[in-house]
């Protein structure tokens, strides 16, 4: 098992899992990782106060308090900051996609849905400096979340699996490029 995959299993994500399990709308773990890497990035990333209150709006459901929750959320941060600054070592994203399971079904596009609501909430922030690279870098998060599939740009790239497992395969080394990129602009 993966530092990251280990990750999943503490109390921050669990408490995701069982707001989840409440809330079709909140996020889960798999979500709240792509979210809070997304959050890394960001050239501009909330304070993990901020990130508290969109993941957990009501954080007594978690049986944690919001200082417990705002702890933990930094520690994942600065976890989530030292893969992508490491050079030695491979970004992990923390899912399993099962042989026959198609790609937009799967934890994979949970985990790209959870980045691009961070990355919506600042879109401006992101596209200020370099639009149509950043934009590139992203093409395969919006593809692989399946979040635009029926959109006539999307559609036939959604179709094409063979495409899709390449953007899959390459996440992680997008995912440093933008963190790259992001430091690059500051």
């Amino acid at each position: 098992m993966t530092d990251s995959e280990l990750l999943l299993d503490s109390r921050l994500f669990q408490a995701l899992d069982k707001m989840a399990d409440k809330d079709e709308e909140s996020l889960d773990a798999i979500m709240g990782h792509g979210y809070l890497t997304a959050q890394v990035i960001s050239p501009v990333p909330a304070s993990p106060e901020q990130i508290c209150e969109v993941m957990f709006p009501e954080p007594e459901a978690t049986g944690l308090t919001q200082e417990e929750l705002t702890q933990d959320i930094s520690g994942v941060l600065s976890f989530i900051d030292n893969q992508l600054n490491d050079d030695s070592a491979e970004f992990i994203i923390p899912v399993s996609i099962e042989e026959d399971e198609e790609l937009l079904e799967s934890e994979l596009a949970d985990w790209c849905a959870g980045f691009l609501e961070a990355h919506i909430e600042q879109e401006d922030a992101w596209l200020g400096q370099n639009e149509q690279e950043v934009a590139e870098l992203l093409l395969p998060v919006a593809a692989l979340s399946g979040l635009f599939a029926d959109e006539p740009d999307f559609a036939e790239l959604s179709k094409n699996d063979d495409l899709l497992e390449d953007m899959a395969t390459q996440l992680p080394e997008v995912m440093v490029e933008l963190y790259l990129l992001m430091r690059a602009e500051g």
